[in-house]
């Protein structure tokens, strides 16, 4: 048996029980997810996540609103997976984080033009912040969502930090070519494909979706991706609930996604064959786009 191998029980358990909303179906949702558990399984059996810990963390990534079959088919289960046992102390989910993720990413950093230095503060702070509470918040890797790729949304996290710890150095500038958006989320094919193919598209159209946005729209999406602040932290700001909140700034991603993918198809004049494809690169880039977008209003 494989080492943290599922225990339908207690993850089911747990992660119906932390459900935002009943579904519509139990059955068909209890094989998703039971499914996406041993694939993270498979992905790191050196790793000990509790089911029922791992199912409650999967539950807290379904917002009241979603259909939690479409929600759970857009999650990266092995990201999360690590995820939640790095937060759980687990030695050996620390070390693979540093290595298969901040590493990396620290790579990418410098081959952009910043200076080694400033990468290895950015990467030890950007750890500090990832893994330890604070007063305001929690851990941030607690708030990462599981929608994207976990190496493209460290690479937000880091980036920020080596652009302050630049900006703070007088013989320091940040490279033109830091742009946190383009980076690939992950080996895909596919994506590349997508975004060699529209990334132009896709700038100008998510460009004209975020200036229709209002204020607050834009002040959710700014505290929650660049502040880190939590949804339980978003919620006691604005005085509302929880699912208030959640299924707040879970209405604006899709609104900013939606309008994003309307321009892009009447700009390219491509018809609903092409609409998949179009929205999948557009999930794929949102999170990193909105956070170099508002990092520079």
């Amino acid at each position: 048996m494989v080492r943290g191998a599922a225990m339908p029980g207690e993850l089911l358990s747990s992660f119906f029980s932390h459900l935002a909303a009943a579904p519509a179906d139990p059955a068909a949702l209890a094989a998703r997810v039971t499914a996406l558990h041993e694939a993270a399984v498979r992905r790191w059996p050196e790793l000990t996540v509790a089911p029922a810990v791992f199912g409650k963390f999967v539950a807290g990534r379904v917002d009241a609103d979603d259909d939690p079959q479409d929600a759970l088919a857009r999650l990266r289960g092995d990201d999360l997976y690590l995820a939640c046992a790095c937060l759980g102390g687990d030695a050996r989910a620390l070390q693979a984080l540093d290595t298969t993720c901040l590493a990396p990413v620290a790579d990418k950093l410098r081959r952009a033009g910043l200076p080694a230095e400033v990468v290895a503060d950015a990467r030890q702070k950007a750890a500090e912040i990832l893994l330890v509470a604070t007063e305001r918040s929690g851990p941030r890797l607690a708030s990462y969502s599981g929608r994207g790729d976990l190496i493209g949304w460290l690479y937000v996290v880091i980036a920020r930090e080596a652009r302050r710890l630049a900006q703070r150095e007088a013989r320091y500038a940040p490279p033109d070519n830091l742009d946190i958006a383009d980076e690939t989320a992950g080996a895909d094919p596919e994506l590349s494909h997508l975004k060699a193919t529209y990334h132009e598209a896709f700038r100008a159209a998510f460009h004209a979706a975020m200036d229709e946005l209002d204020e607050r729209e834009r002040n959710l999406l700014r505290q929650h991706l660049l502040d880190g602040l939590s949804i339980d932290r978003i919620a006691a700001l604005h005085q509302i609930h929880r699912a208030t909140a959640a299924r707040q700034l879970g209405r604006v991603r899709e609104k900013l996604a939606e309008r994003t993918r309307a321009r892009m198809m009447g700009q390219l004049g491509v018809g609903e064959a092409d609409s998949d494809g179009i929205l999948r690169l557009i999930r794929s880039q949102l999170d990193l786009s909105i956070t170099r977008v508002l990092g520079r209003r």
